[in-house]
């Protein structure tokens, strides 16, 4: 990418990174018919941290007291985003999933308005009542006792994520982010492997499709995904970033389309892309306000 300015770069890359996270919805649903949840994401955030460690050995020992308690904290919520979202995945479809994730990018600005008890602008409240009819139409197809038991542990998933978003906002700036993002990968891997061990049976054997799936989200859509945003950032914008990863969803629905045969209904696309268009409104109402 010789001759291309710093900007344009970390924004190609952040499209990479939208492709990788949007992609790996379907090679997580297909891995999830061989491994329990918590075992796949132990051994993916475990290998990532290992990953992590290896390329940036410098900064990954950059810990103290408070950043290992900040990390935690963190972490937890990480946590029970990956959670919510990879049991989730196991009921629905992962074109569904990837949608209803990105809604995470319109509930942040409500959440850092609310913290700061302030009205949102006109734009975030529109953007709340286009994704909440969005989402009705994506994951209600026959009124609200036909939603997807999938689909909701997925909108609690992107709660989850825009909480987690609000605190790495909050806190990264303190600490070393290479290091702060390796307490919180170390701490989900650690923890979700010991409730696998605890509630999930072990695989009988491990695939060369389930092995893939494990290194490709571990190595691509984990350590890689964190490397490039820390590293990056600092030449484009959040907004800018965060218009890019809006791209995630539409990813997702044409990787479970080509790779899994997952079609939307007319009702669900006008669903879908209500919540992409909530998702870029919400982006640049945060601009303009």
């Amino acid at each position: 990418m010789n001759g291309l300015s710093p900007r344009l770069k970390a924004d190609l890359s952040m499209l990479f990174v939208a492709f990788i996270w949007g992609t790996t919805f379907v090679i997580v649903k297909n891995a999830l018919l061989e491994i329990g949840p918590f075992l796949y994401l132990g051994l993916r955030f475990l290998l990532a941290f290992a990953v992590l460690a290896l390329l940036s050995p410098q900064n990954i020992g950059k810990v103290n007291r408070h950043s290992l308690t900040t990390g935690m904290i963190m972490g937890l919520v990480l946590l029970f985003g990956y959670a919510f979202q990879t049991v989730g995945l196991q009921y629905t479809t992962s074109s569904n999933a990837g949608f209803i994730t990105g809604v995470s990018v319109v509930l942040v600005p409500i959440i850092y308005y609310s913290l700061r008890r302030r009205l949102p602008p006109t734009g975030t409240i529109f953007a709340v009542v286009s994704v909440t009819i969005g989402l009705y139409l994506l994951s209600v197809p026959n009124g609200l006792s036909s939603m997807a038991y999938g689909d909701l542990l997925i909108l609690v998933c992107a709660l989850c994520f825009a909480i987690h978003i609000v605190l790495v906002d909050l806190y990264s700036h303190l600490y070393n982010a290479i290091a702060i993002t390796g307490i919180q990968i170390l701490f989900v891997g650690l923890v979700c492997l010991g409730i696998g061990l605890l509630i999930e049976p072990w695989p009988a054997k491990f695939s060369f499709s389930l092995i893939v799936a494990i290194i490709v989200t571990a190595v691509f859509a984990t350590a890689l995904a964190f490397l490039i945003q820390n590293a990056l950032q600092k030449y484009s914008t959040p907004t800018r970033f965060a218009i890019v990863l809006t791209a995630e969803p539409v990813f997702a629905a044409l990787a479970g389309y080509w790779c899994a045969g997952e079609m939307f209904s007319t009702k669900a696309l006008i669903g879908a892309s209500l919540i992409l268009g909530s998702m870029i409104i919400s982006i640049l109402s945060r601009r303009l306000a």
